[in-house]
């Protein structure tokens, strides 16, 4: 082993940071292209998003991001006790108006034209911040500012062709952007290596900028090492782009690039450093334009952006009159300043017609509050509304009579007032508009089986039932409302309301629940380790809905977190291909929460997590059931199918593992989840059972396999309403559940004969069949210990049940012999009244009494 030693402490981390990105690097070699591609990057990642800090230099140390860290926790406990964990992008208090610095003060220049990936990316500010992160104020002066740890802290860091976007999928909305020319430095942690961050530069309201520094974490290292090889090829790419369109171009002798350039090596620099660089450019400069400072500066900064503005003015009159020469061509810049200037007229306009247009608006307002203080001062001063007098008796002259300038404030406040609530009310109006829309937007398809009236009645009726959740419903009226059809708009809580029912019934749960009890917002604060195949999954899924067509919008950002949540919910699945179309048919009729809670009752409590498990076996079982309800229903087409060696697996897996949804229209699968929710998984082989059926004809008339699966998959699943609705009302008739068993339990032993049987296989072969095999066993084990252990469950149930029935036994016993026992007394009593009417000389009863006396025996 071999020791060194170093001069000073800072070089350690370094020296570690270096020789790790080299080995990593040379790792990467043979991965990495040659050549950098020249098509745009568009990668996405989930990140957590650690907090910001203000940094003196736009380059860093390699310790920066464990520094970074360190300074988080300290703030984080600190501020718990005072006044919570401060909020993250709150640097600079906001302020109304932005200012007009000569050096970044304003409007932040755009280097890069934005991607237009994003339609829905909202107007930022001059840091490329969403407005309701640059609203939050900081708690102190302090620079560091972690994120809080009560809230939802997980981004989709997305790295475009020439801009870095942080998308948060709680609010649905970018919060931050930056252009690749204001990122200087990225960075990995050293200790904490499943970290990094990047440095950024961002102006400040007194008219500077200054550098920040952005900390995230990935749910492991290489997660980040693929970020950070991501974004040396985003960063080459864009730099290659933009030296390929200016190079033929750019014009060295331009005045405003000299000033470029100049900026460039003072910017980070220190102020007496700084003002070194500014003295060697004057010197150069020609005697005429040698400039003297008529008031002497109070600091080295002051100076240098006094002079750095006099060598704006100045070069920018030079630029007016500067000839461009590239590539042996002379080109005057006076057209394209005339142009520019026209087209900032045209801007201009437009900015003013908007500001009358707006004006003009809150003017309306602002006569309304007139009239309303005309009279409310009338009525003030005495006189009524009707100018007779006021009958609200006197008021006291202190009260009555106000100053002019007094009248003006007060006038001011209820204009501003109503300003504030006309722009309210047009944002209430534009909410729920939105709301409208979007939940038209969702339920965007053609419904086969239209619900009437009196059905949309009954299940109004039963929707609103009081204490819906314990109430038991009869099945057979249930059973006639989803036949007879199911209103859209209320599909999404009819489907709650039968999964409520399926669980009545269940008095004993027939599958294990799951572990994990975390609640749906508290998943989605977590990292998952599926992101990868979520997030490619998201563009493949009804990618010609309007509701998840937009890349990562309302619709794409919901699914990833039900994705998301389930993922980390069911550790054991986590992500399986085909189970987005599963919830993003819950999304459309539903909100995400519900949604969450729905695919859970899918997957656990009508069990269809087993064939979305890494081993597949559930599901080769159920293409096996499936050819085998082939053979017994329509052998035909069996024969026919098993002829051009066509087995189930080749058409019907997306059956089963999007439930169709992945091929058919939206309003058949809506209607198949309908009988889902009623019926159980069983629905989806009765489905597809019928659909092969029912198109027999069609399909024995193909004679090759190619053609028979092309008609299966692209032809079949364009069937018409008449014979959606007739497949439909098929499967409510039909009862396949004891061939389902049977059929099961058939495969097991065929598996155990194939396995028990003569082989030809090697050794090796042999070997890996065995423990392919034995993982399969196992899996069957674990499948058969957790129904021995409900089983168990449904015993202990069933006993419960015995005794309590038992004692319910033994107490009815006591009060039939407690009957008894009166009916004798009163048999006594009859005989005595008889006695005493004989007694009497009344010898026959009323006809009443003797009916009454022979009800009484008889009884």
């Amino acid at each position: 082993m071999t020791s060194f030693k170093f001069t000073s402490v800072l070089q350690v981390p370094e020296i570690i940071s270096t020789i790790r990105q080299a080995g990593k690097s040379s790792a990467r070699q043979e991965d990495t292209p040659s050549s950098l591609p020249t098509t745009a990057f568009s990668k996405k990642f989930e990140v957590l998003f650690c907090g910001r800090v203000v940094v003196a230099h736009k380059k860093a140390p390699p310790a920066l991001i464990d520094e970074c860290i360190e300074k988080f926790g300290r703030v984080s406990v600190t501020g718990s006790l005072a006044a919570g964990i401060r909020r993250a992008f709150s640097l600079n208090q906001v302020v109304n108006g932005t200012n007009e610095g000569a050096d970044g003060g304003g409007k932040r220049p755009l280097f890069l034209k934005r991607d237009q990936t994003f339609p829905f990316l909202q107007a930022l500010d001059e840091n490329g911040l969403s407005p309701a992160l640059q609203r939050r104020a900081a708690d102190g002066a302090t620079g560091v500012q972690p994120t809080s740890l009560q809230e939802n802290r997980t981004m989709l860091f997305m790295i475009g062709c020439s801009q870095i976007f942080l998308v948060s999928p709680d609010t649905k909305k970018v919060a931050i952007e930056k252009s690749f020319r204001e990122i200087s430095f990225c960075s990995q942690g050293i200790r904490h290596v499943d970290h990094f961050g990047f440095i950024c530069r961002e102006s400040v309201e007194c008219g500077g900028c200054q550098f920040v520094c952005y900390v995230f974490q990935c749910a492991n290292e290489a997660l980040v090492d693929e970020i950070m090889l991501t974004l040396k090829q985003a960063f080459s790419v864009a730099a290659l782009q933009q030296n390929s369109r200016t190079q033929s171009q750019q014009c060295d002798s331009c005045p405003l690039q000299q000033l470029h350039k100049l900026c460039d090596r003072i910017e980070g620099l220190h102020p007496s450093k700084a003002k070194l660089e500014l003295q060697k450019h004057l010197a150069d400069l020609d005697n005429q334009d040698v400039f003297e400072q008529k008031a002497r500066p109070k600091s080295d900064q002051e100076g240098n952006e006094l002079i750095v503005s006099c060598l704006r003015q100045l070069y920018e009159e030079r630029q007016k009159t500067h000839t461009h020469t590239h590539n042996g061509q002379t080109k005057k810049v006076a057209v394209n300043v005339e142009s520019s200037v026209s087209s900032s007229r045209v801007r201009l306009e437009e900015l003013k017609t908007r500001a009358k247009r707006s004006l003009t608006e809150s003017l309306e307002g602002i006569w309304k509050v007139q009239s309303t203080l005309e009279v409310g001062s009338r009525m003030a001063l005495g006189g009524g509304v009707g100018g007779g007098d006021s009958t609200l008796g006197a008021v006291p002259e202190e009260r009555r009579k106000k100053s002019g300038a007094e009248l003006r404030e007060l006038w001011r406040k209820a204009i501003h007032q109503q300003i504030l609530l006309l722009r309210m009310e047009r944002e209430n109006q534009k909410l729920q508009e939105s709301d409208l829309q979007c939940r038209r937007l969702k339920l965007d398809y053609e419904e086969i089986t239209p619900c009437l009236k009196d059905v949309t009645l009954v299940w109004e009726r039963m929707l609103n039932t009081t204490g819906r959740s314990k109430v038991r419903f009869e099945t057979e009226e249930i059973h006639t409302a989803v036949g007879q059809g199911v209103p859209r708009q209320h599909r999404g809580e009819i489907w709650k309301f039968l999964s409520e029912q399926y669980l009545l019934r269940q008095e004993v749960p027939s599958n294990k629940p799951p572990n994990n009890d975390t609640p749906y917002k508290e998943l989605l604060k977590q990292l998952t380790s599926q992101q990868h195949a979520i997030l490619i999954d998201l563009g493949r899924t009804f990618p010609t809905h309007p509701y998840f067509s937009a890349q990562l919008g309302a619709g794409q950002l919901s699914l990833y977190n039900l994705l998301k949540a389930y993922s980390l919910l069911d550790p054991e699945v986590g992500y399986c291909q085909g189970l987005s179309f599963v919830a993003g048919v819950l999304l459309l009729h539903m909100c995400e929460e519900d949604a969450f809670h729905m695919l859970r009752f899918l997957m656990y409590d009508m069990g269809l997590r087993k064939q979305y498990r890494p081993d597949m076996i559930i599901l080769q079982i159920q293409m096996y059931q499936l050819s085998r309800l082939l053979h017994d229903y329509h052998r035909e087409l069996y024969t026919h199918l098993e002829q051009y060696e066509i087995g189930p697996s080749l058409y019907a897996a997306p059956w089963f593992l999007t439930a169709f949804a992945s091929h058919f229209p939206l309003g058949f699968v809506a209607r198949v989840f309908d009988m889902l929710f009623l019926q159980g998984s069983e629905v989806i082989f009765k489905v597809a059972l019928s659909l092969l059926g029912s198109h027999k004809p069609l399909i024995l008339q193909h004679d090759n396999l190619e053609s028979i699966v092309e008609f299966i998959k692209t032809t079949l699943p364009n069937l018409g309403l008449v014979q959606m609705e007739k497949t439909i009302n098929q499967v409510s008739e039909m009862d396949i559940s004891k061939q389902l068993q049977a059929y099961e339990v058939e495969y097991h032993v065929l598996q155990d004969e194939l396995l028990d049987g003569p082989s030809t296989l090697s050794q090796s072969q042999r070997v890996a069949q065995l423990e392919k095999t034995n993982g399969s066993l196992r899996q069957q084990n674990l499948d058969l210990l957790e129904d021995v252990q409900v089983a168990h469950a449904k015993i202990r149930w069933l006993e419960t049940r015995v005794d309590s029935m038992v004692n319910r036994e033994a107490e009815l016993q006591s009060e039939v012999k407690t009957l008894q026992q009166e009916r004798t007394e009163l048999q006594q009593t009859v005989s005595n009244l008889r006695d005493l009417l004989s007694s009497l000389g009344i010898n026959s009863p009323c006809p009443d009494q003797e009916n009454l006396t022979n009800t009484s025996y008889n009884q």
